[in-house]
């Protein structure tokens, strides 16, 4: 079924993105986010809890990667699940 929600600043339904970062050690974190999309042509927005590992990897190394799930990826996207 197809529904009108009219002009607003959506995207539905949303993606679930896969953020990656390292902490100071250099080891590899990832979790899932549902709260993101494309801010301008180059940025991005993040809704994240700043109680999350990855929230603070970024604020500290200043850096992330972010990837798409897929449906060939549902289950390895549910293993990243937010910690």
């Amino acid at each position: 079924m197809r529904k009108n929600f009219g002009k607003k600043p959506w995207m539905y339904p949303l993606p679930v993105l896969i953020i990656g970062t390292y902490d100071e050690n250099g080891v590899a974190d990832a979790m899932n986010v549902a709260w993101g999309g494309i801010y301008e042509s180059d940025q991005v927005v993040l809704c994240l809890s700043g109680g999350h590992k990855t929230t603070k990897n970024i604020k500290e190394r200043g850096a992330f990667t972010i990837s798409f799930a897929d449906a060939a990826h549902v289950v390895e996207a549910d293993y990243v699940a937010a910690r």
